[in-house]
């Protein structure tokens, strides 16, 4: 058994931090809307009154955060978690930040005598219930090894990237593609709905056709119905365009396919859709169509 912090409780976060406490470790949760913890704490989660007490309380303290922004206010300060380190504990960040962000956390981490692994996971809030993420991890190898027991709870693949902040390129790399599978799919269904074909027929062939993948599987229902509830959303879906951006910047890669779709997921921020689905990409190429279901 592991005594656990865990600071962040969104879709993500709290599934991830149930399957912790179902395998029997010892998991003391925080997060900024204290009833938001319910769940887990009637799953037998301790609640921890700030970040601080959570990390004070925990050899391992994982943060799911929502940006860059959240990961600070988390981590530095009189409440945050720095304050509650001590040398042998290991800080995970599972959130998506950009590297800069990263390497001050890194920093302050490393200062306080504890070890900081990045590990951004791969995969919707239907994997991170049934425990079978993709984690993405970098930081030092010894921290990771003794991490890896919790990784595989969480997760059914694991990688391990490198000593610095490779996990972060990798997670920004897979979510451009994500982002830019979702723009064609828009492109591919809107065509065939205009021509009269039946959108739910629609997207059953192209998830099972060579164009396919798991992400296409997933997205068949909210494509499908039109129902663009939020598994992941437009507005976070921008923020991880924005990151991979600069990184592109960095290395000198063209982004081109990134930079129109965050034009277009932008587009659909600006019509109020920011808090759906980033497959509201179709919806949004409906409308201009003239397309109506």
């Amino acid at each position: 058994m592991a005594n656990i912090g865990w600071i962040g409780l969104g879709n993500m976060g709290t599934p991830m931090s149930t399957n912790l406490i179902k395998a029997g470790n010892a998991v003391a949760v925080w997060n900024r809307t204290k009833a938001k913890a319910d769940a887990v704490i009637s799953e037998g989660a301790a609640w921890a009154d700030t970040p601080r007490a959570a990390a004070a309380a925990s050899d391992f303290i994982f943060t799911m955060v929502a940006d860059g922004a959240s990961l600070h206010a988390v981590t530095f300060g009189a409440d945050g978690l720095i304050a509650g380190l001590a040398p042998g504990k290991i800080v995970i960040d599972m959130s998506t930040v950009s590297v800069e962000e990263s390497a001050q956390v890194n920093e302050a981490v490393e200062a306080a005598g504890a070890k900081f692994l990045r590990a951004p996971v791969t995969g919707s809030t239907m994997l991170a219930q049934s425990g079978t993420l993709g984690i993405l991890a970098s930081g030092d190898k010894a921290a990771y090894d003794k991490t890896f027991p919790l990784f595989e709870i969480l997760g059914g693949n694991q990688f391990y990237l490198g000593g610095g902040d490779e996990a972060r390129v990798m997670k920004l790399s897979l979510n451009l593609m994500i982002a830019t599978t979702m723009q064609m799919e828009a492109e591919a269904v809107v065509l065939a709905e205009k021509a009269g074909l039946d959108v739910a027929q629609v997207v059953e062939i192209i998830a099972g056709s060579a164009a396919g993948s798991p992400l296409t599987g997933y997205k068949k229902v909210p494509i499908g119905t039109g129902n663009y509830a939020a598994a992941f959303s437009v507005k976070l879906m921008i923020k991880d365009l924005k990151l991979a951006g600069a990184v592109g910047q960095q290395y000198g890669v063209k982004l081109e396919s990134t930079n129109l779709t965050r034009a277009r997921l932008e587009l659909a921020d600006s019509k109020g859709y920011g808090d759906l689905d980033f497959s509201v990409l179709t919806k949004l190429l409906e409308e201009e169509s003239g397309y109506t279901r």
